[in-house]
């Protein structure tokens, strides 16, 4: 399990030195006013599950480098663990973004079911093909429960 962590980690740093060397050759700029977005990937700490990230964003500040929205997070394993939470959204570099949310997370294990407090930082780095962009994505989802890692693939609409 470290070890997929590591390499994910390095891939992403990697494409990130990437991401700087190439700023003057390439201007990936957020004129758009809007994004839609959805991430799958990996949870290793949750036996292994498939988890999926959406969320739309409406830039409100600094060329659309600033954003706000709504996010849902799903984590598919043995029992249900869904969060809906409002996102502010950060491109402090060309081609990479830093997400905060925060919201309610609906957990039900067997008969026993509960709401807490959910909270989320996301970083991705985003590849541009014309009015989408794909990439890496680190998400860290912080809840009652603990701490949870999705290492996955971001797909974004612009729109």
């Amino acid at each position: 399990m470290k070890k997929l962590q590591f390499i994910f980690l390095t891939l992403y740093s990697c494409l990130s030195l990437q991401a700087q060397d190439n700023t003057s050759r390439h201007d990936h700029s957020h004129s758009h006013d809007n994004e839609f977005s959805l991430a799958i990937g990996l949870i290793p700490n949750h036996e292994l599950s498939l988890g999926l990230h959406a969320h739309y964003i409406k830039g409100i500040a600094f060329d659309n480098k600033i954003g706000l929205g709504l996010s849902y997070e799903t984590i598919f394993d043995h029992h249900a663990h869904h969060s809906l939470s409002l996102i502010g959204l950060l491109r402090p570099l060309k081609q990479t973004s830093v997400a905060y949310a925060v919201g309610v997370l609906y957990v039900s294990e067997e008969q026993e079911s509960q709401i807490q407090l959910a909270q989320h930082v996301e970083f991705a780095y985003e590849i541009p093909i014309g009015q989408y962009h794909i990439g890496p994505q680190i998400d860290i989802g912080i809840e009652d429960e603990g701490l949870h890692i999705m290492y996955g693939v971001h797909f974004g609409i612009e729109f």
